[in-house]
């Protein structure tokens, strides 16, 4: 019995020694400086998605760095290219799945990933399959622009910088943007025309005007799934999986000469695009990385089995890479030596790539529910 006290008394005053470390509790970490190779993963969470995520995760290690809630039907993060905060637009609900509906954008520290600013927008943020598109940022970092849809479709301007709501732009039959300036952007409409939308130096909308039509809808329309390299918009159309430029660095968009993703070869087999994210870019290299399938005519949004690397300057492929799993989107990282990220919606799990040799090099499970786009920090 003497034993039994004893062995009880002892660990009582284990206990309390215990008791009187400091918690960690509520600590804050900071990041080091972004490293090109850190990649961002937006979540929607399909089954809860009142709750979205974006994740950090460093493409060197695998390690997760750190975590954003993002609130419902999350589609992306907007970064800034100074990297001196993230902003994200998000939508609330009063009483967390229902009552009163309040949309912000949330300032968050790029160093700590917690929040330290919120500017509320218009109640009318689109809500759909996710884009990079849907919140973006003038050249400058001054003007972050928001796709409303309603289903009215508008643009919401907000000054970052001053943090406040600089107004709404009205844009019926036209969607996303798509930025070229300073005070320029772009949306894509539904008769297959851009429009052109410029501000003043308070956000206000200056000048407003459609272009000619740069593809036909009827015939072989283009995915919103864009990528921009340099003063051009690259965009893929579904049913012949041809690259349609647009030259964006005049006052008005000027549709430059379509060319192909396909050999006849690869069209007799039913090579196309597809994916949620089925471009990405590599500015300094000039090279195009296409997330490719095999499929039939309508097929376009389907996950690719191989990404196709291009020479953008000569219009010519130049390696195939064969992924280790399937996946709905890609994103490349933008220094000497950069690392190509897939996943698929279906499967959370990142996979990360040598981008020159096409070697596979880590995998990262379990990267939350439904991921959806990828971002890169340093561009």
């Amino acid at each position: 019995m003497k034993r039994i006290n004893a062995a009880i008394a002892a660990f009582l005053l284990a206990a309390g020694a215990r008791a009187e470390l400091t918690a960690e509790i509520g600590k804050v970490n900071t990041l080091p400086a972004a490293s090109p190779h850190w990649v961002w993963i937006s979540d929607i969470v399909f089954n809860h998605m009142e709750a979205g995520k974006a994740y950090l995760v460093d493409g060197d290690t695998g390690y997760w760095l750190g975590m954003l809630s993002t609130g419902f039907n999350s589609i992306a993060l907007t970064l800034p290219r100074d990297r001196s905060a993230i902003y994200s637009a998000e939508t609330y609900l009063e009483r967390g799945t229902r009552g009163k509906r309040s949309d912000v954008v949330t300032i968050y520290s790029a160093a700590e990933l917690s929040p330290v600013g919120e500017i509320e927008i218009p109640a009318k943020r689109a809500e759909s399959n996710a884009t990079l598109w849907h919140a973006t940022l003038t050249d400058d970092d001054r003007f972050m622009l928001i796709y409303n849809f309603t289903p009215a479709q508008s643009v919401s301007v907000v000054d970052v910088q001053q943090r406040r709501f600089a107004g709404e732009i009205d844009a019926p039959g036209c969607a996303l943007t798509y930025p070229s300036g300073n005070r320029r952007f772009h949306m894509i409409c539904g008769d297959g025309s851009l429009l052109t939308v410029t501000l003043d130096d308070s956000g206000l909308q200056k000048t407003k005007s459609r272009s000619e039509p740069f593809f036909a809808p009827d015939a072989d329309f283009v995915t919103e799934k864009a990528e921009r390299y340099g003063d051009q918009l690259l965009f893929a159309s579904a049913v012949r999986s041809n690259v349609v430029p647009v030259g964006v660095g005049g006052d008005t968009p000027q549709a430059l000469a379509p060319w192909p993703l396909l050999t006849d070869e690869d069209r007799a087999q039913d090579w196309r695009i597809g994916g949620i994210q089925h471009f990405a870019v590599h500015q300094k290299k000039g090279l195009l990385f296409a997330l490719m399938h095999q499929g039939g005519i309508d097929t376009f949004k389907d996950p690719g089995t191989e990404v196709w690397v291009y020479d953008i300057a000569n219009k010519k492929r130049v390696q195939r890479i064969v992924l280790a799993d399937i996946a709905t989107s890609i994103q490349v990282t933008q220094d000497d030596a950069p690392l190509l990220f897939t996943l698929f919606v279906g499967k959370p799990a990142l996979e990360i790539y040598d981008a020159t040799s096409g070697r596979h090099r880590l995998t990262v499970p379990e990267v939350g529910f439904t991921p959806t786009v990828l971002q890169t920090p340093v561009r």
